[in-house]
């Protein structure tokens, strides 16, 4: 069964100021193809919509970026997401390929500034599959092993674009995926 959400219920459930999310979905989501603000309508999101607002809000609140930048993130990560089943599967288990990828229990997504003369130009992104963490006996201090694997999006050979390796942001997309998740009671 599908499950749809308004603006009043989704703000109540992820703790997020009503106008916020709103404000969120507008800049985040096409118009409402059945309305705008005179139709009488309520907007309904699906689950993947209200993941969409939800992920561009923490991308713009949280991390920073300008709503500009949140758009262009989204739509870089979109088809990753989708095939990896962060849009459509509560646990984010389910993906769509067999491989290694499969065994990653969670993912970190660091995000790269691709700077022209101090102008952000675009990211560049690499994608850690976390298959492997545990805590482990070196040399007699507690340490942490860890395997994974990483893919890597919109990695451009254009020589005049600078990356920024100062300024790295790390989205842990699997643990902000389960948390939204839990707050909607889907899990």
């Amino acid at each position: 069964m599908v499950t749809y959400y308004t603006n009043r219920e989704l703000s109540q459930k992820l703790e997020i100021n009503l106008a916020k999310w709103k404000r969120w979905s507008r800049e985040f989501l096409p118009p409402d193809p059945l309305g705008g603000m005179q139709s009488g309508y309520a907007r309904q999101y699906s689950i993947k919509n209200a993941f969409t607002v939800y992920l561009g809000g923490h991308l713009v609140a949280d991390m920073k970026f300008t709503v500009p930048e949140a758009k262009q993130i989204l739509n870089d990560l979109y088809r990753w997401l989708e095939d990896n089943g962060f849009y459509f599967v509560a646990n984010g288990g389910s993906k769509s390929f067999e491989g290694v990828d499969n065994s990653a229990k969670k993912y970190i997504i660091f995000i790269y500034c691709m700077n022209l003369e101090k102008i952000t130009i675009g990211f560049y992104y690499k994608i850690r599959g976390i298959i492997f963490d545990e805590a482990v006996d070196y040399r007699g201090d507690q340490v942490r092993e860890e395997r994974f694997i990483e893919t890597t999006i919109n990695l451009q050979e254009n020589k005049k674009a600078v990356l920024d390796l100062i300024n790295i942001k790390m989205l842990n997309i699997t643990e902000l995926h389960e948390k939204f998740f839990v707050d909607l009671d889907l899990t």
